[in-house]
């Protein structure tokens, strides 16, 4: 079975405009080339009861949950209490990270910086060399920071780890437009159910009108799609075929 994943980018700077969301995105790329399917990626506010709801109906739908923003030390880092709430458990101070903070500030350390020390009480801390502060994961939610840099880094770590079954890939150019197409599509979308095929129109582009997709964990079938597509009614109009599959056109 194909593993499931839910991405929550949590804070007010998304939703207004001021900060654009490039962790989505990036996390996505990544899971899917370790063979999770993102199913839906969500923004919400920094409000703690909507990261509570959030966080917990993601948890029960998908396989892995990654948020991220809200763990700074100011006001509006409410990630870990939302998602405390939602679970029902205590927030904690966790030992080691008050020690990484205690050895970064000193005696500078203030009741706001150590708020960077809480975490769902039970959490696990998923430590790394390439990384300073640790990532803090609750069941099978992963909670990371919003700035890219460092959402980046973590999430890298995290990538790593899993090692699901690959999602295998195929792209399809065809150089005619998308409606004209559109009837033998569904026919090739009918006949191979174990193919996932999106179509995309593509504009001010010499080469070609639409770019098909298609994604499957079954190398043969993958195949086989690939193939009705280039020996069907518009085989004349394919410009060229990437991916798995490309190399028996």
């Amino acid at each position: 079975m194909l593993k499931t994943a839910g991405i929550i980018i949590i804070g007010d700077e998304v939703l207004s405009g001021k900060v654009d969301d490039i962790n989505s995105g990036f996390a996505a790329k990544g899971l899917r080339s370790k063979g999770i399917d993102v199913r839906r990626i969500s923004v919400i506010s920094d409000d703690v009861d909507e990261i509570a709801a959030e966080t917990t109906a993601f948890s029960k739908k998908y396989d892995y949950v990654f948020t991220s923003g809200g763990l700074g030390p100011t006001h509006d880092d409410v990630t870990i209490e939302g998602i405390s709430k939602g679970f029902g458990v205590n927030i904690a101070i966790d030992g080691d990270l008050k020690a990484i903070l205690t050895a970064h500030y000193g005696d500078k350390l203030t009741p706001e910086r150590l708020k960077m020390a809480e975490v769902p009480e039970a959490s696990v801390l998923i430590k790394h060399s390439t990384i300073k502060f640790p990532i803090i994961h609750y069941k099978n939610v992963y909670i990371l920071p919003g700035q890219p840099e460092l959402f980046k880094d973590k999430f890298k770590v995290l990538k790593e780890s899993f090692n699901e079954r690959p999602i295998l890939l195929a792209k399809v150019y065809i150089t005619e437009y998308e409606s004209e197409i559109a009837p033998f599509l569904n026919i090739v979308v009918n006949s191979n159910k174990d193919v996932k095929i999106g179509s995309y129109p593509v504009m001010h582009n010499a080469e070609y009108r639409v770019m098909l997709t298609l994604e499957s964990m079954d190398a043969s079938a993958l195949r086989n799609t690939v193939k009705m597509l280039t020996n069907g009614d518009f085989k004349d109009k394919i410009l060229k075929v990437e991916g798995e599959g490309a190399d028996g056109v």
